[in-house]
């Protein structure tokens, strides 16, 4: 689970902002001020820190800088009224990593926070278990698959890291490239891809290798 802190003084934005987060499923945390946001913070607590520019007790980029120097790997988002280049600018060198502009976008923000929170975790691990015709996510719950689906990830699987062309899969499904329809291999990984985000809130590592085919990265086979 994303696990977000919220610091904005604005009371009605910062209520809006968490139950529109709540809503999607992540742990959220909201503070008033700088004062309440260490009372609360801790570097293992938090994966995505959410921090107003204009603070009652300080700027939130001072903030920012502070949490960097300590090393804290959290991703930063900063929300500001400000919408200048200068102030983005300053922004980033001091360390956040996006910038959100008042009146806030929520739709925006969920997907930002959940991109931000995924490339920032830890390498984590797939598994097929074709014993089961499952693929484990990394929190350990099994998700069931179609013989189809396993047989294409575990082609995938197999040349781990490598792009693997389209009439290869095709061939080691079964099927004759030059007779069977592209778009029904693309239908496969879309319909893969909705079942994994729908059971999980990690996005399966699968890359489309535009004019080749597919590759998975941290998918291992199973036993």
């Amino acid at each position: 689970m994303i696990r977000v802190l919220v610091l904005d003084d604005e009371r009605e934005l910062r209520e809006e902002v968490a139950a529109y987060l709540l809503g999607l499923g992540y742990a959220v945390t909201e503070v008033g001020s700088i004062k309440q946001f260490h009372q609360y913070f801790g570097p293992d607590k938090f994966d995505v820190l959410l921090i107003d520019r204009i603070l009652p007790d300080g700027d939130g980029l001072d903030l920012v800088s502070e949490l960097r120097a300590a090393s804290v790997r959290c991703g930063i988002v900063m929300f500001t009224a400000k919408d200048g280049t200068k102030d983005r600018i300053e922004g980033f060198k001091t360390g956040a990593d996006h910038y959100v502009s008042k009146p806030v976008r929520l739709d925006e923000l969920g997907a930002l926070i959940k991109v931000l929170a995924w490339r920032l975790s830890p390498m984590v691990e797939w598994r097929l278990d074709k014993n089961h015709w499952t693929l484990i996510e990394p929190g350990g719950s099994s998700i069931h698959l179609t013989t189809q689906e396993f047989d294409f990830l575990s082609i995938l699987a197999k040349n781990r890291n490598k792009a693997v062309s389209r009439a290869s899969i095709l061939n080691q499904l079964g099927k004759n490239p030059e007779k069977a329809d592209p778009r029904n291999l693309d239908a496969l990984v879309l319909r893969l891809r909705k079942k994994i985000e729908e059971a999980t809130s990690h996005p399966l590592p699968i890359k489309t290798v535009h004019g080749v085919g597919y590759m998975v990265s941290q998918v291992a086979e199973g036993d």
